[in-house]
């Protein structure tokens, strides 16, 4: 006796994918393969509009990080213009502060400037120099002074000073460092390359060093 496979999958009359989009039942006739398109026309067009609808979430995504680079170039701009008023503003006051001093770590104070000089390839430029008879002193100025300023200072702007203006040191040379505040580690370091540092205190300037302190000559 001859039994019947219900699970037959060769009528060649119905469509076997389980994961189709439809699926008729009976003989595949036009009408129906037509539906059938019909269903996965729709699915096709859906895909799209979340293709599109992705894509122009990625420009809005990439219009504001371009606005959000915008603004961080000019927030940079700003804070580098600010810096610049800040050290402008710290040498002005050092300046003047200075200048009403008649003497400072035993050095009569006859005058004060700001030099510029290029010679050759070297050019330096020196914030505040207090020329005195017997010794003048090269004034380093910072808004806030760092460890790294004052071994700038020592490495490259003193050495420069002695290159570029030879006619000031027939003299004794004191370098000098200041800043509206002064971090301990750049305080350490000066007092230990004999360095004179200042500071301010109200309107005045404050000497920072002991009363002992012996400057070191450049």
């Amino acid at each position: 006796m001859l039994s019947e496979d219900n699970n037959n999958n060769d009528d060649p009359g119905k469509v076997n994918d389980p994961g189709g989009v439809y699926q008729p039942e009976g003989p595949l006739t036009f009408e129906k393969v037509w539906l059938m398109f019909q269903e996965t026309d729709k699915k096709f067009q859906a895909t799209d509009k979340k293709f599109q609808a992705t894509d122009k979430k990625m420009l809005k995504t990439d219009k504001k990080i371009q606005e959000t680079d915008r603004i961080v170039r000019n927030i940079s701009k700003e804070i580098g213009g600010i810096g610049n008023n800040l050290g402008e503003v710290s040498e002005e006051y050092f300046r003047a502060a200075l200048a009403s001093q008649s003497r400072i770590a035993g050095v009569k104070i006859e005058k004060v400037d700001s030099l510029k000089r290029q010679v050759g390839k070297l050019t330096g430029q020196f914030d505040i120099v207090l020329f005195g008879k017997k010794a003048n002193i090269v004034v380093e100025v910072k808004h806030r002074l760092q460890q790294n300023d004052v071994n700038r200072f020592l490495n490259n702007t003193l050495p420069s000073f002695k290159k570029l203006y030879p006619e000031y040191c027939k003299v004794k040379i004191i370098g000098a460092v200041a800043g509206m505040t002064v971090t301990d580690s750049a305080i350490k370091v000066a007092f230990e390359m004999g360095l004179l540092v200042f500071t301010q205190s109200g309107q005045k300037v404050r000497l920072l060093n002991p009363e002992d302190f012996e400057p070191k000559e450049y």
